[in-house]
Formats: C-alpha cells, sequence, structure tokens
C-alpha cells in the first residue's frame, strides 16, 4: 500500500462554483425584488445589477484563486487574507457596480450628492456579502482540509498495520530456518545423505509456498493446511515415528479463507515443545470446522505430560494473536492452555471469509 502525498489539501472549484453562484443569485434575486417596489424604471436596473452580479462573481473567484495558491498556509493566515481581499473587493465592486448603474440607467443626480456619496452608498452593503463568500469558502476549504487529514491518518493507520503484520509474518522464517539447517547439519555429520536430500527438497517445496505469498494474503485453508504439511514433511526427517498427524477438516471449512502462515506457530510449538520434549510418539492433531459465519480451527498435542507450558512457549503465540487482531480486530478469538487429558491446545476463531 502506497500513501497518496499528492492528494489537495484545498477545497475544489466545484463547491466554490456553486457557492459563488448561489450566493450572488440570491443578492440580485434580493435587490431586484426590493427594487421593483421602489422605482419606476424597474428593468433597466434589474438589468444593471445582473451584471454587477457577474462582477461580483468574477471578483469572488479572483479571490478563490488567489486562495487556493496559498492552500500551503496555515489556515488562520488564509482566514486573515480572506478578510482583506474581501474589504478590497468591496470597493472594486462599488466603483464597477456604479459605472454600470450609469451606463445602463443613466439616473439623474440628486441635488447635493457627489460621487463619493453615490459610492459609498452602492458599496455598504457589498462588504457583507463578500465576507460571506469569504466565510463559506473558508468553511469548504476547512472541511477538505479535516477530510484529507483523515483519509491521511486512515492511510497511515493501514501502513501501520500492514508493516506490523509484515514483521510478525517474516519473524517465522528465521526461526523456522535455524531450526531446520541444524537438523540438516545433523543428518550430514551423520552421514544420512538420503534422508538430507529429502529434506532439503521439502524444505525447498515449503519456502517455495511460503515465499511467493505476500504476508497480508489470505489464503483458503485448504492450501495453508498443504502447507504445513511441507512444513511437518521436513519435521518427519528429524522426529520419523515420534512425529504423528492428523487432520480433521470440514468440506465447508476448506474454502474458507485465513492469513497465510497463520498455523505455522502453531504447529511449530507443538513440534518444538511436545514432539521433541518426548521420545514416545506424539500426535498433533489439526480440528477446523465452520460454526454459522465464523471459522474455528483448532491446533492440538498429545504430548506435554499434565500441559505443562514451557518457558517461551509465548512468543509464538503472540505473534498469532497480534496477526489475528491486524487483521481482523474485535472479531478474531484467539486462546490457548493446557488439555484436561493432557498435552495443549491453541484454538482461534475468525469471521468465515471466502475469496
Amino acid at each position: 500500500m502506497v500513501l497518496n502525498v499528492d492528494r489537495p489539501t484545498h477545497v475544489g472549484s466545484r463547491p466554490v462554483l456553486v457557492l459563488t453562484a448561489g450566493l450572488w443569485a440570491c443578492v440580485w434575486l434580493v435587490f431586484t425584488v426590493r427594487s421593483y417596489f421602489q422605482v419606476d424604471d424597474f428593468w433597466p436596473l434589474a438589468l444593471a445589477r445582473l451584471f454587477n452580479v457577474f462582477i461580483g462573481g468574477a471578483l469572488s473567484w479572483a479571490i478563490y484563486l488567489f486562495l487556493r495558491s496559498q492552500s500551503h498556509r496555515r489556515f488562520v493566515v488564509l482566514l486573515v487574507e480572506g478578510l482583506i481581499l474581501s474589504m478590497t473587493a468591496a470597493v472594486i465592486f462599488g466603483v464597477m457596480s456604479q459605472g454600470v448603474i450609469e451606463l445602463i440607467t443613466r439616473p439623474p443626480p440628486e441635488p447635493g450628492q457627489s460621487y463619493v456619496d453615490v459610492l459609498l452608498d452602492r458599496t455598504q452593503a457589498s462588504p457583507w456579502v463578500f465576507l460571506a463568500w469569504c466565510c463559506g469558502f473558508l468553511a469548504l476549504d476547512y472541511n477538505e482540509r479535516l477530510r484529507t487529514n483523515e483519509l491521511r491518518l486512515v492511510e497511515l493507520a493501514a501502513l501501520a498495520a500492514d508493516a506490523e503484520n509484515r514483521m510478525l509474518r517474516y519473524q517465522i522464517q528465521p526461526h523456522f530456518l535455524f531450526n531446520t539447517l541444524t537438523a540438516l547439519s545433523t543428518l550430514i555429520l551423520d552421514k544420512e545423505n538420503e534422508r538430507a536430500e529429502r529434506m532439503v527438497m521439502a524444505l525447498s517445496r515449503f519456502l517455495r509456498h511460503s515465499l511467493v505469498r505476500s504476508p497480508e494474503d489470505r489464503i483458503a485453508l485448504r492450501g495453508e493446511v498443504e502447507a504445513q504439511e511441507q512444513y511437518l514433511g521436513i519435521e518427519q526427517e528429524r522426529f520419523g515415528e515420534r512425529l504423528r498427524f492428523e487432520k480433521a477438516i470440514e468440506p465447508d471449512a476448506e474454502r474458507l479463507l485465513v492469513p497465510s502462515l497463520i498455523l505455522q506457530p502453531l504447529i511449530e510449538n507443538a513440534v518444538k515443545y511436545a514432539v521433541a520434549a518426548s521420545s514416545a510418539p506424539t500426535t498433533i492433531e489439526l480440528v477446523a470446522r465452520r460454526v454459522g459465519d465464523r471459522l474455528e480451527v483448532s491446533v492440538r498435542d498429545d504430548g506435554r505430560a499434565g500441559g505443562e507450558v514451557a518457558s517461551g512457549l509465548g512468543v509464538g503465540l503472540t505473534n498469532v494473536r497480534r496477526r489475528l487482531a491486524v487483521a481482523y480486530g474485535e472479531r478474531a478469538e484467539f486462546e490457548h492452555g493446557p488439555r484436561p487429558e493432557g498435552g495443549y491446545m491453541a484454538r482461534m476463531c475468525i469471521p468465515a471469509e471466502t475469496a
């Protein structure tokens, strides 16, 4: 996953266009309706005010273009710049609108009224219009900044979860390879070349299966079980008849998705703390079934008489717990502990998902 650093942090042109058109249309409607009841020569004045609306819209759009170029600045700076530009635009609007009205309507000058008085009269309402537009624009811009920040926070959280998932997933390989290479070295020293060759081939098949998978991949339980059978094939060369593997997987559960190599630490713990710790044959059992909209998977062993827990056992289990939390959050359940009849069991329950 790649963080989108090119996402714009300013409001787009379409919402601003709607804001500008809506505001100035309302201004034209209010002043035109008022003039209808106050003047006799209504239509020339209505036409003049229509031109004024276009002038006000153009000035508003110019403010927007300037503020958009300043979108990298802090919001407070944009607020101050917007207020200054609104006052400036109000003066420009007053001058230009008075010129348009004089050009179209040619009103007779009132006794004792100078051009400055007329200009002030035309300008007194426009600052509030530009301030209203500015407040509307800044509200849209602030909302866009919040939305952009929220999206980036979501992406950062997803990146963090992905990085943690990769870290937890890759923790499997060094530990597993160390044990396998140690066993392979022992076989070579004992000149058991055929067993060493079978272990190398089994290791090659397992690595081919596991390394082509991305850490965030979810695969069908059937494929995950096949990978673990390849791993157990390697351990079978180490322990021979001391290692027995049984599986009881319901057909409905085989096609459900699980995180790639999620069972590896559970089975590896069973091999290390049950099979390797006993000289008697030990059975590892994998049970999976679908329970409503949940997939329940258990890894059990009948070793470790009395169900004692070896020190260090929690590393692999913590790894599994964290991966499930990253992948499913609170929807995942994970528990482990000694079995009453002897041995140990780890059980996870996750949402039933298909490809």
